[in-house]
């Protein structure tokens, strides 16, 4: 096979790597994935051994490359958490979440649109701490709003931003809440 043809097949297979992990996390599937996870490692250490030579594909390979080992690494670090048992199983976990109602919307003109955008945030931020197998427990919703309004408030008088939009981004296992200038 091409260069193409196995980063084609590193990507396909990484995406179901990522999908059997969560599952296996979340209780689903009985095993971990390994069958998937060494069709991946076979593609990564054959690149190892023998790099592209043209440097847009070693760029490519790279970049491929540093994602698999910091997927490989999160899993590494959420496989040991729940050998321990400082990471419940999924339906450990299913059987004890708390399903919160949504907050009561606001009758003013337009703001519980605004709530909503803060409520998805929140979900977005506190699934993906699960995520990652960190602590959840001491997050609450209200100061989160009022933290990232606080930022928002900040943003428009220091850089004249009119509007704000926050998204929640996964950098390096780390999970973090991003403030973007709202597309109009």
């Amino acid at each position: 096979m091409g260069f193409k043809e196995d980063m084609a097949k590193l990507i396909r297979h990484f995406k179901l790597l990522e999908r059997e992990y969560e599952q296996w996390f979340s209780g689903a599937l009985p095993t971990p994935p390994w069958a998937t996870q060494k069709i991946c490692e076979n593609i990564v250490k054959e690149y190892n051994r023998n790099p592209p030579r043209n440097l847009s594909e070693q760029t490519i390979f790279s970049m491929h490359q540093a994602k698999f080992n910091t997927y490989m690494e999160m899993w590494n670090r959420r496989m040991r958490l729940k050998e321990e048992g400082r990471l419940p199983s999924g339906r450990e976990e299913r059987s004890k979440r708390v399903v919160q109602p949504p907050p009561p919307s606001s009758g003013g003109g337009g703001s519980s649109g605004g709530d909503d955008h803060y409520r998805k945030v929140f979900d977005s931020y506190v699934a993906a701490k699960q995520n990652a197998g960190e602590a959840t427990a001491k997050l609450n919703y209200e100061g989160f709003k009022s933290a990232l309004k606080k930022q928002a408030d900040q943003l428009r008088a220091s850089r004249g931003i009119d509007n704000v939009n926050f998204g929640v981004t996964v950098k390096d296992g780390k999970v973090s809440v991003v403030a973007r200038k709202k597309k109009t």
